[in-house]
């Protein structure tokens, strides 16, 4: 391996490295989860360089298939563990003369959805985040999550539905 391929990787880690913690964020791990996994994804991803062909997905659709497998299965071995733990109680909210301030809104509502996404299933989760926040396409979206377009479609409209009733019912 010579010095222009590690320049080249090191390129794409710096270009992915935030999109990629975001990612597993939403995920729902804690940010300790997501930089082991995103190692673990960035070292699988060096390691099998030579197994990715650009005729198939963009590398970015190769790296997020990679991190949501080692997502799932960490998220999978941490709840059998009992190892995530997290809080049902929503802090104090600030208070401006008697009225919440906005900022202190802002973070109430984004806890809980944030809440809300680590109740739905890590499958729902992955597809929310790769289409709603790293803004992947459809058919992108298909090849991460290892299925039809058409389920996609199925996927996220039934996960937008079941996290609507968990915000209506908080």
């Amino acid at each position: 391996m010579d010095r222009g391929d590690r320049s080249a990787f090191a390129d794409l880690v710096d270009h992915f490295q935030r999109p990629l913690f975001g990612y597993l964020g939403r995920m729902g791990m804690h940010q300790g989860q997501a930089e082991e996994v995103a190692q673990e994804t960035f070292l699988r991803a060096w390691q099998r360089i030579g197994d990715y062909d650009p005729r198939r997905a963009e590398f970015s659709t190769w790296l997020f298939t990679i991190a949501r497998n080692l997502a799932i299965n960490e998220l999978t071995r941490a709840s059998s563990h009992h190892e995530q733990a997290w809080s049902e109680h929503l802090p104090e909210v600030a208070c401006e003369q008697g009225q919440p301030s906005q900022e202190a809104m802002t973070r109430q509502l984004r806890q809980q959805v944030q809440q809300a996404l680590r109740k739905l299933p890590c499958d729902d989760r992955s597809a929310l985040a790769l289409a709603y926040y790293e803004e992947l396409d459809m058919a992108s979206i298909a090849r991460v999550e290892g299925c039809t377009v058409g389920a996609i479609k199925v996927r996220l409209h039934r996960a937008k539905q079941r996290l609507r009733q968990l915000l209506e019912n908080t």
